[in-house]
């Protein structure tokens, strides 16, 4: 009979990471400061969604800021707009091309496909470019020649919990393969904010898939592909709820879709060859109705259609753009009074379904060659090409590119004996803001066997995304009824017709800049492993201010200044044990309020593992976060495993509790828990 699969396998070789400089190596040789959470981690931290286990990491924020939506950021400043890190999921980047962000709902991934995820914490331009600004998350998946069984698995839980999944893989002598599909939802928050309970539920459903042909000792070639659907629901917009009353709450719907081809060729030992090429589709809508309000009642009605009259959207412009300077004086225009004249003889409320949305597209070709020149010199380099694609009638009004061209070099020498210097550089040139070059030098010393110091200096530069640097709004009068339907342009002077405000991007926002400087630490012994490091960030060029559809402030005159301290260790003193750490000490100065959000100055996560017995295991979590927005994030959680076999298939039950130790809110005053989170799960395979 084949044994069980062991729930805490262990591992005598040296931590080896691949994040840092594109190639494996001894993590105490890394010019960064690294953090890996294995699979094993992953099942001990008992978490349903990718994003919560990187509370694990030191300095990272991991919260559902809006809702239902993930944000996570490393060093983290601003609650909703995170554009600044850098995301990659089997190396295709997770920062989408419009809007500047990365969608953690709609990652083609589920967190039982996912073998490791290495994070480098720091700027890391000088290996992947423009926006690897403040760290990078590198998301690997399971290698399919890994996997000998399918599996089933289901959860169910307060809170409206329902999850499932289904995973197939199969091998042959030259050939393996794996699939699954994933299916999970939840209820959001579940405290009344302001006596009304929030809309904040979400679907979401994943496919992710590879294939792997081996054609001999020097050619391996990989397909993946996959993609994922997500329904969520959206908090009505103060702004529009002060103008109208909605009749439809907003529904954001998704679908993304991807594709990637790898070849790897080995020539030698010391020298490999890999071109990747992958494209990815990400589409998004956010639809609501709503009845907008008279300007001069106050109730719905007909007067409500001047919101999206040609003659308020021409005052609007007249007035250089200010909502309220063109609201004072629109009775007082005669166009406008003409207008609303008109509108009032219409006997039905103005009604109206808008849109907000945004189509994506991303097509990347690069080749990287790993060449080990002698036994203490290495170098890594590449080039790339990328053709990025938005499309929004909202946020561009049609459609927008950007082609960039990247070239990247990281050269590792051991220049004395146990003294390993670490250069790397990124350029790019792309058609929004032109060429950029990102430098990274560190330095590392092997002072003793296990035992390694490190000093690493790094730039890098967040370029202004295709809506920052392009935009050019309107909010579209969809599924008009009666005579608004039949005659748009007699009765509000334009068709289609368009919400009076309108932004537009002025075409001239510099890269947001990073200067960084640590001094570390790691060492390694037979059971304990400690990485420590002391650090300074400037982050300048910032764009700080609103960039949404109804406040467009561009500027590039944010700043920010962190130092600290973080710490992570791993202990093993026992083969059923597991003791992992961190804890980030972090001072935090900006000219921008806006920018100290989600800046905890004191954070840290401790996670136990026990197994128990052959069958049993145990797991233990403590997160705290102080503060976010002035919001302390504290929370137990725990986990029960029990395995064992059934009709020649292994079964696992799980159960898990997440309790908060407070009653604060998660950053904003509307997310709120009433009730603990607790869910039970059962995987089979077979």
């Amino acid at each position: 009979m084949e044994p069980m699969e062991p729930m805490m396998p262990m591992s005598d070789m040296p931590a080896m990471v691949l994040t840092p400089a594109r190639v494996s190596q001894p993590q105490s040789e890394a010019p960064a400061s690294v953090t890996v959470i294995d699979r094993n981690l992953i099942e001990a931290s008992g978490a349903r969604e990718l994003y919560e286990v990187l509370k694990l990491v030191p300095g990272m924020s991991a919260v559902k800021v809006d809702g239902n939506v993930p944000t996570v950021a490393y060093h983290g400043t601003q609650a909703r707009d995170t554009r600044r890190m850098l995301v990659l999921l089997d190396g295709r980047s997770q920062y989408q091309p419009g809007l500047s962000r990365v969608n953690w709902n709609d990652m083609p991934v589920d967190i039982q496909d996912v073998e490791r995820i290495e994070v480098t914490r720091g700027p890391a331009a000088a290996a992947y470019g423009a926006n690897a600004f403040t760290a990078v998350i590198n998301i690997i998946t399971r290698d399919p020649r890994d996997i000998s069984r399918n599996s089933v698995s289901v959860a169910a839980g307060n809170n409206g919990i329902r999850d499932g999944r289904a995973a197939a893989a199969g091998q042959s002598e030259d050939m393996a393969w794996r699939a699954s599909v994933a299916r999970r939802a939840d209820e959001g928050y579940d405290e009344p904010f302001e006596d009304a309970k929030l809309p904040d539920a979400k679907l979401i459903e994943t496919l992710n898939s590879e294939w792997l042909w081996t054609a001999d000792e020097k050619n391996t070639f990989a397909v993946l592909a996959g993609g994922s659907t997500s329904r969520l629901e959206r908090v009505q917009e103060s702004g529009v709820a002060d103008i109208g009353e909605y009749r439809q709450d907003p529904i954001q719907k998704g679908e993304r879709a991807f594709l990637q081809l790898e070849w790897q060729h080995v020539f030698s030992d010391t020298h490999q060859l890999k071109l990747t090429g992958y494209g990815q589709y990400n589409n998004e809508v956010t639809d609501f109705k709503v009845c907008y309000f008279d300007p001069v009642t106050g109730q719905t009605g007909p007067g409500g259609g001047l919101f999206f009259s040609q003659e308020l959207r021409d005052l609007f412009l007249a007035n250089n753009s200010d909502i309220d300077a063109t609201l004072n004086a629109a009775f007082s225009d005669p166009d406008v009074l003409a207008r609303y004249g008109v509108l009032s003889g219409v006997g039905e409320d103005f009604c109206a379904v808008n849109e907000l949305d945004v189509k994506e597209e991303r097509y990347d070709l690069e080749l990287q060659d790993t060449l080990q020149i002698t036994d203490r010199l290495r170098l890594v380099s590449g080039l790339n090409v990328r053709q990025d694609r938005a499309q929004s009638e909202t946020y561009l009004s049609g459609t927008e590119e950007n082609l960039s061209y990247r070239g990247f070099g990281n050269l590792s020498a051991e220049v004395i004996r146990n003294v390993l210097v670490n250069l790397g550089g990124y350029w790019e040139h792309d058609e929004l803001t032109g060429k950029h070059f990102s430098p990274r030098a560190g330095v590392n010393w092997r002072f003793m066997p296990g035992h390694s110091l490190r000093y690493v200096y790094s730039e890098a530069v967040r370029t202004p995304d295709i809506y920052e640097d392009r935009a050019k709004t309107n909010i579209r009068a969809n599924d008009l009824r009666g005579a608004f339907a039949s005659d748009p342009q007699g009765l509000l002077g334009w068709s289609p017709a368009y919400f009076f405000v309108t932004r537009t991007s002025p075409g001239t926002l510099e890269s947001e800049e990073i200067r960084s400087w640590e001094v570390g630490y790691f060492g390694q012994l037979q059971e304990l492993e400690l990485d420590v490091r002391y650090f300074q960030e400037s982050l300048t060029n910032l764009l700080s201010n609103s960039l949404n559809l109804f406040e467009f402030v561009p500027a590039n005159d944010g700043e920010v200044f962190h130092q600290g301290t973080e710490a992570q260790l791993t202990w093993r003193p026992t083969v059923n044990h597991l003791l992992r750490a961190t804890g980030a000490h972090i001072h935090t100065r900006t000219n921008i309020k806006t920018e100290t959000r989600l800046a905890a100055r004191n954070s840290g996560s401790m996670l136990w593992a026990w197994q128990l017995t052959k069958r049993w295991g145990l797991s233990s979590a403590y997160y705290l976060f102080n503060d976010y927005n002035q919001n302390t994030f504290e929370r137990v959680d725990a986990q029960l495993r029990f395995r064992h076999r059934l009709a020649g298939s292994e079964v696992e039950w799980k159960a898990v509790a997440q309790h908060a130790l407070n009653k604060a809110p998660i950053v904003f005053e509307e997310n709120r828990y009433a009730e603990d989170r607790m869910w039970l799960g059962v995987s089979v395979r077979f």
